[in-house]
């Protein structure tokens, strides 16, 4: 393809307003720290304090439509053509759809996250603060619901309505009639890159010095920002060659990834020494997770005796409203001939035990360590402040710590790559005017994407500038993205309701083919 035949398909303006917007703040972040600061702590309490209760209930509602669409009527639709068999096994559909949702993050948190956690006074107020901090932090890292939700409504404008316009708004077209092509259309998809941008940026910076720790504690590479720059470029040379092969790329490194992360957490529980003490306290965990789910769902401080659920229970919600708005396009995308319901439950059926498996495994491991052998992993981190000493100091109780600590790097650099190739694949697309679904974006769209999610990152951390409050922006456009939440979810049901008007017989064929 020529450049000018190229430049006629893509839309400039998503491509290049996003990228500005994050370069200013980046820009302005570092020039202004002090009243940057000053103008979030003025804005952020409006969001998780008086409009906290928004995101509860948006969470709340995807888990029950969820449900509700896989069960309902809905869930019998065909995302694809008559005839139309599943692209992928489930195992390498799973691996994909669990690993592009959750980059670095599950190895990160469920290393450190119990250490915040215990120590909270809403949280031992509850009983057992060590047991009551791991179902929260379960609980938190299961709301695959909303991607799952949102990638249906995209797959059924891609694979059934087959529109080759494959923006956030086309999604939402039913409600937005005409005005999806005019200027609320344009600010919909600006917005929509804008916080994938936001959103991997923040995730790169926090997540990688992770891999930083891992290789000073391993073979003493000193742990500075160079260091990280150079580990941010061998991860985006990695997702970039993934990028570049495209759905089988991706494919082979989600499987490569899954493999190592189940290997990691394998290795901690059979030979860790603690298989007793995680079992045990896993079933108890289980058991308070279950008993408190309706409460953790509706769990909201009316007095403001606690700030916990304003931290924690509200930021978590944004966080996942915020991603929703970049992963669900990568799912419907992988997701052509599966029916609705076998898209949301065989993602609840993969990804949720998944992320318990981590949460269940790694802080029980750490918890005994603290309780059992006097490691006193809350101390270390209270008089450092470093959350990253908390991972070395666990792997350290670990038999062969470097090796474990290598695996550690290894998953991580995986779980980096197989999140930001489908993000670079999910941009890529949206920066087609038009795209058939049955077209891939030219390699040069890929190639740009995936360094432009690493040219962010690495520029915060060699200006050592603080990138706090680029997560705050990206955490508060958490609130316009549960009102596209519903958008879409209002959007398919009347549109889908009107496809399941069109043809009965056709929609009965398909699901005897899918199921077949």
């Amino acid at each position: 393809m020529n450049n000018n035949s190229l430049k006629k398909k893509l839309d400039f303006p998503v491509i290049i307003i996003p990228c500005v917007l994050v370069a200013v703040l980046c820009i302005l972040f570092f020039v202004f720290p002090e009243k940057s600061n000053e103008a979030f702590a003025i804005i952020n309490p409006i969001f998780r304090d008086k409009l906290g209760l928004t995101y509860l209930f948006v969470n709340l509602g995807g888990f029950i439509l969820a449900f509700y669409l896989a069960f309902s009527r809905f869930g019998k639709i065909v995302l694809g053509d008559p005839g139309d068999k599943p692209a992928h096994s489930f195992f390498s559909w799973g691996a994909m759809m669990f690993c592009c949702g959750l980059a670095g993050d599950i190895l990160f948190y469920s290393f450190t996250e119990w250490t915040n956690y215990v120590q909270e006074p809403y949280i031992q107020s509850l009983g057992d603060p060590f047991h009551v901090s791991n179902a929260y932090s379960m609980f938190f890292w299961s709301n695959y619901w909303l991607y799952l939700v949102i990638s249906v409504c995209f797959a059924f404008v891609i694979f059934v309505r087959k529109r080759n316009r494959q923006k956030f708004s086309e999604v939402l077209r039913p409600v937005l009639k005409k005005q999806t092509d005019g200027i609320l259309g344009k600010i919909i998809d600006v917005f929509s890159v804008f916080v994938i941008v936001c959103a991997v940026t923040c995730s790169i910076c926090f997540s990688l010095p992770v891999i930083t720790t891992c290789l000073n504690s391993l073979c003493g590479i000193p742990n500075t920002a160079a260091t990280t720059v150079i580990v941010i470029l061998i991860v985006c040379v990695l997702y970039t060659t993934s990028v570049l092969r495209g759905i089988k790329g991706i494919n082979l490194l989600s499987k490569i990834c899954i493999y190592v992360f189940f290997f990691l957490v394998a290795y901690i529980f059979l030979f860790g020494g603690e298989s007793r003490y995680i079992l045990e306290s896993s079933f108890k965990q289980l058991g308070i997770l279950f008993d408190k789910l309706p409460f953790m769902f509706t769990d909201i401080d009316p007095t403001r005796t606690s700030t916990f659920v304003q931290d924690y229970c509200v930021f978590y919600d944004a966080y996942w409203l915020t991603w929703v708005i970049t992963v669900p396009y990568f799912i419907a995308i992988i997701s052509k001939g599966m029916t609705v319901k076998q898209v949301i439950l065989g993602g609840l059926l993969f990804a949720v035990p998944g992320g318990l498996l981590g949460f269940l495994v790694i802080p029980n491991y750490g918890m005994a360590q603290q309780l059992l052998h006097g490691v006193d992993i809350l101390g270390i981190y209270n008089e450092t402040g470093d959350i990253y000493n908390v991972i070395s100091t666990t792997i350290s109780t670990l038999p062969l710590a470097k090796v474990v600590m290598a695996i550690l790097i290894l998953s991580m650099v995986c779980f980096c790559a197989t999140s930001f190739d489908s993000i670079s694949l999910s941009c890529s697309y949206y920066s087609y005017k038009n795209i058939d679904r049955n077209d891939t974006p030219a390699k040069r769209v890929r190639f740009f994407w995936a360094v432009v999610l690493s040219l962010f990152p690495i520029a915060l951390i060699s200006a050592n500038a603080p990138y706090d409050n680029l997560q705050n922006v990206a955490v508060l456009a958490g609130f316009p993205a549960a009102i596209l939440f519903v958008l879409c979810v209002i959007s398919f049901i009347k549109d889908a309701g009107k496809y399941l008007h069109e043809d009965p017989g056709k929609l009965t064929e398909a699901t005897q083919a899918a199921a077949e």
